[in-house]
């Protein structure tokens, strides 16, 4: 008995063996720069080396006197409020003509409509702000040639503009993630249901209202919050935007700071301009984290409420 149980416990020692380089890569890699940041955010510490303890000093002044943080979370706020509920509708409307019977190579139009997610967030930015380009952007130069604007728009030169052209593009790009959950839970769904609501005398209308949009209920609940939290995380798509590689100028944020983000502000007080404050950029990378976990959680309750109540 004793040989056995030593042998089944030299046995069990293989598992951790294995998992044993994934632990080490992780902790080197991924937990020591996350605490090591917490740990930043404490400090005072900028470029040159010095690194004064300060405790909360840095989260006190960017909760309660800090107005860019606040309009830079207001900022992807509108932006989430105005392309979500465009993404759902638009995902479904889209998904449901590609899994009808009006469309027959439903592969490529799958692929077609998902390509744009599996572009680049550097090429996009880089695709709208030729789009959009005050003097050679393609928009402008349909307009006029279409004889429905006499001078051109500087798109990017006025906040409420800025904020539609970071939508539109936010949108282009997010249309295909949404359209392959859709298509991908209607396929799941059993056609006899279909059925038998036609039986029964129901109109396409009321199959997508009444049936569809019901069932499809936890991925609507998945997209939303995954959105959320890639949302607060927007930054390289406004950041190319408005880098001025294009138009010539360059501004931090957009006209009077319209489309600036959190993560792009975290970015700008650590590594632009003649300070470097890397214990206030740790601070705002923590400070959105706190705001996606918070959203995190919510869904999650709601969730489980949901599942729950049935």
């Amino acid at each position: 008995m004793m040989q056995k149980s030593k042998g089944i416990s030299s046995k069990n020692k293989w598992p951790y063996l294995f998992i044993t380089p994934y632990f080490l890569s992780y902790s080197v890699l991924s937990l020591f720069p996350i605490l090591f940041t917490l740990y930043i955010s404490l400090t005072d510490w900028d470029l040159y080396g010095n690194r004064n303890f300060i405790g909360f000093s840095n989260y006190t002044q960017l909760f309660f006197h800090d107005a860019f943080f606040w309009k830079s979370l207001l900022n992807v706020m509108i932006f989430m409020a105005v392309y979500l509920p465009a993404l759902v509708l638009m995902g479904m409307l889209v998904a449901s003509l590609i899994e009808s019977k009006l469309i027959r190579r439903k592969t490529l139009f799958r692929l077609s409509v998902f390509s744009a997610y599996m572009t680049t967030p550097v090429a996009v930015g880089i695709i709208f702000s030729l789009l959009f380009d005050w003097q050679g952007g393609f928009f402008n130069n349909m307009l006029m040639e279409l004889g429905l604007i006499q001078e051109k728009i500087n798109w990017l030169g006025s906040a409420s503009s800025s904020r539609w052209v970071v939508i539109l593009m936010v949108f282009w790009k997010n249309l295909g993630y949404f359209v392959m959950f859709y298509t991908a839970g209607m396929a799941s769904i059993d056609t006899s249901i279909y059925e038998a609501a036609v039986i029964d005398g129901a109109s396409s209308k009321d199959v997508f209202t009444r049936i569809t949009i019901p069932l499809l209920k936890p991925i609507n609940l998945f997209l939303i919050i995954t959105s959320i939290i890639s949302g607060l995380q927007l930054v390289e798509e406004p950041m190319l935007l408005f880098s001025g590689w294009a138009s010539g100028s360059s501004m931090v944020g957009g006209p009077d700071g319209s489309t600036f983000t959190p993560i792009w502000y975290m970015f700008d007080a650590s590594f632009n301009g003649s300070a470097f404050k890397y214990g206030k950029g740790a601070a705002i990378a923590y400070g959105t984290f706190l705001f996606i976990a918070l959203f995190s959680v919510v869904g999650m309750k709601w969730i489980n409420r949901d599942g729950d109540d049935k």
